[in-house]
């Protein structure tokens, strides 16, 4: 009898170090793609970022050329069909804001969605450094129960999170695309 309570001893001793074992190595296989997950997501983020930055860049550059472009081939486009006169001038304002308009619209875009690319970075690095102290907790589990009560955990922050980033990343949206609704119905000709 004293040799089966040694027995089972011994199996129940194999069996929390397995399950010991498969928690460290489930948690250094996440802690390894969380780490390749937050480089391409902080890579990915940095290149759109500097993307978008350029983009604004060129359209505020851009705006006053565009003007001036615009103002100038209307005024040929007048002249050449024989519209002169304050009509032909008001005509290429008209064109020159419309112009004006879009490029803000675009600029307006361009922030909202750099602002965008900093909410989805921010969740990449909020979740890596959340997901370690979650797959620290894993390995230090003792039974598979304890192992199932912290994943479920982790799997359930990981939504929180995401929901929130999502509804963050929809107000940034809806606010952006309010402001560029506004500044064309503010600016641009009525059809």
């Amino acid at each position: 009898m004293a040799s089966n309570r040694h027995t089972e001893k011994d199996m129940a001793e194999a069996g929390h170090e397995t399950t010991r074992r498969a928690a460290g190595h489930a948690a250094q296989t996440a802690r390894t793609m969380s780490d390749a997950a937050e480089r391409t997501a902080r890579t990915g983020a940095d290149v759109f970022q500097r993307n978008s930055e350029q983009f604004r860049q060129t359209v505020e550059m851009g705006s006053d050329a565009a003007t001036r472009i615009a103002e100038r081939a209307f005024g040929q486009f007048a002249r050449a069909f024989g519209v002169t006169g304050n009509g032909a001038q008001q005509t290429t304002q008209q064109s020159a804001r419309n112009v004006e308009a879009i490029l803000h619209s675009s600029a307006i875009i361009a922030d909202g969605v750099q602002t965008i690319a900093r909410e989805w970075l921010s969740f990449a690095q909020n979740r890596a450094e959340r997901n370690m102290e979650r797959f620290e907790a894993l390995s230090n589990s003792r039974s598979v129960q304890d192992f199932v009560a912290t994943h479920t955990d982790l799997v359930r922050d990981h939504l929180q999170d995401l929901l929130q980033t999502t509804k963050r990343v929809a107000e940034v949206s809806t606010r952006m695309v309010d402001e560029a609704v506004q500044t064309g119905d503010s600016t641009l000709a009525p059809r």
